[in-house]
């Protein structure tokens, strides 16, 4: 739903406390285009190499993406970019929020450098959202369940797991899949646009009952946005006979059980848990 809000306010001050030691002065701005290439460095960094086909933040091109977020605020409402520096101008590390409901936040990313953890720079960069967005007062998030610091800091910040999701992926043997011949691709010359710029796209494949929505969160992965797609493999086989670099799909399920495929054998890659808070403004403040 579109909500206009306005970028947060400049805020300089103390981190929050962290098991480390004390604060350091941190200051935090919105950011702007051109930290987009930064931001791509440091969001790429912060995760495993054997993740990183699975995630669109992790691509080549979502720097490009990012920087077509940033110079165009007003056409992605709700969404927030905030940068932590010291105080000799040098990045720390970022945040980035979208507002879903008038009160309630999701925070896709907070990722600090190396070199600056420990020293309150995730606690300065909530703070300063909170700050410009009084209205908020639940922040959700997901984790992956191995993040073992980020996990600590947001069980210091009260939040609590609703669900678990787990990342299924299957290799795809071309040889077994034929695909039919009353199936079309919608979308193609978006998703080949989106592809060559920014390394990720969605499409659909459209069937006698519909469309099917899939994605690309990288070249060589092919997603299903609803794991019945695993029991269609005539589908699947038309998504790849127009992007013959695929060679696995992915799908996200809750829980812990595979669901049925008959595509190949589905191995778990990540597991990820759904948390939320209430109590951010508290903590924050009473650390």
């Amino acid at each position: 739903m579109p909500i206009s809000h306005p970028a947060p306010p400049l805020h300089a001050g103390p981190g929050v406390p962290s098991r480390r030691g004390a604060p350091a002065a941190v200051r935090v701005r919105p950011a702007v285009a051109a930290d987009a290439a930064w931001l791509a460095e440091v969001s790429r960094a912060s995760f495993a190499p054997r993740l990183r086909d699975y995630l669109t933040s992790a691509q080549p091109g979502v720097d490009r993406f990012w920087q077509v977020v940033l110079a165009h605020p007003a056409s992605f409402p709700g969404r927030c970019f905030l940068v932590a520096e010291a105080t000799g101008g040098d990045r720390l590390g970022f945040a980035e929020l979208t507002l879903t409901e008038h009160d309630r936040a999701h925070l896709s990313y907070v990722c600090v450098v190396e070199a600056a953890r420990g020293r309150g720079v995730a606690g300065a960069l909530l703070r300063a959202y909170l700050d410009g967005n009084p209205e908020v007062r639940t922040v959700q998030l997901d984790v992956f369940t191995d993040n073992a610091p980020a996990r600590a800091l947001y069980d210091r910040l009260g939040f609590a797991v609703e669900s678990t999701s787990t990342w299924w992926v299957a290799d795809l043997a071309r040889d077994g899949l034929a695909p039919a011949a009353d199936v079309r691709l919608d979308g193609l010359h978006t998703a080949r646009a989106w592809l060559d710029t920014y390394g990720f796209a969605e499409f659909a494949v459209v069937t006698e009952s519909g469309p099917v929505r899939l994605g690309r969160p990288s070249a060589r992965v092919l997603r299903c946005f609803d794991p019945a797609t695993l029991r269609q493999p005539a589908l699947l086989a038309a998504a790849c006979q127009e992007f013959p670099e695929v060679d696995r799909v992915l799908v996200m399920t809750p829980g812990g059980d595979a669901p049925p495929s008959a595509v190949g054998e589905l191995r778990a890659v990540n597991r990820s848990l759904r948390m939320s808070t209430a109590e951010i403004r508290a903590r924050l403040e009473h650390p």
